[in-house]
């Protein structure tokens, strides 16, 4: 259906952005687009860690890491501004 912009049309106010609207972010920063070359059999565990998703298996696979000595390997993101 094509409504008509002239004036005294009547506006229905459903659709286009409105504030608080969307889904909320899961993350308090940005997060990027990177181009990585996996082998198959990492992507395939990598996908089922992440319940099918590959980018939530490699997220998982770095908030879960530790180093050699048993502490963890991502150091939580500074909230000092």
């Amino acid at each position: 259906m094509i409504e008509s912009k002239q004036k005294g049309a009547v506006q229905s106010g459903r659709g286009g952005r409105r504030r608080g609207a969307g889904r909320p972010p899961e993350y308090r920063e940005p997060l990027l687009r990177k181009t990585v070359t996996l082998p198959t059999s990492y992507v395939e565990q990598l996908a089922a860690f992440g319940r099918g998703n590959l980018s939530d298996g490699i997220r998982l696979l770095v908030e879960y890491a530790y180093d050699a000595t048993g502490t963890h390997w991502l150091r939580p993101p500074r909230t000092d501004s």
